[in-house]
């Protein structure tokens, strides 16, 4: 008897996770619908799209461009746009995001978001994500020019160093 109840304990507690039921695809569907998360990609985006045309801006700043790097530049600045509008869009990104969701959250897990969401601190939790991922993603992007240059310095004394014998 002694030796059974901590056998028992021990597989209960091997169990334990076991009994956390995963998230259904409708609560994490409604999830996503809620959490605006289809908007969320259609700014993501247009903010890529943004971040495309500064970085251009910035490589031929000062350079007297010719027609044809101009045509080049407003082609690629299309190409982009096109390939950012039919590729990142919700009805493929979707099916991933909810598979990723079942995989990591349980229904538990996924009916407290739901509640809080709800919420008009949640709601305004939504709200204010897309204005903080932009000022987040300028700060990124402020941070590589920043380190950009040296990044460049240190390929370039690799390519030295690789061509000393």
């Amino acid at each position: 008897m002694k030796k059974l109840i901590p056998t028992l304990v021990l597989g209960a507690a091997i169990c334990m996770p076991a009994f956390a039921q995963q998230a259904s695809k409708e609560s994490v569907k409604e999830l996503l619908k809620i959490t605006k998360s289809e908007q969320l990609i259609d700014q993501m985006s247009e903010q890529m799209n943004m971040m495309m045309s500064s970085s251009i801006e910035q490589m031929t700043q000062g350079q007297n461009l010719t027609t044809k790097q101009e045509l080049a530049i407003i082609n690629y600045s299309q190409e982009l746009a096109k390939i950012m509008q039919q590729d990142l869009t919700w009805a493929k990104l979707e099916p991933d995001m909810i598979k990723i969701y079942v995989e990591e959250f349980t229904q538990e897990e996924i009916n407290g978001m739901l509640k809080f969401y709800k919420t008009p601190v949640g709601q305004s939790t939504i709200n204010k994500m897309p204005i903080i991922m932009q000022k987040s993603m300028q700060i990124g992007y402020k941070q590589i020019n920043e380190v950009t240059p040296k990044i460049m310095q240190a390929v370039e004394k690799l390519e030295k160093e690789m061509q000393e014998k």
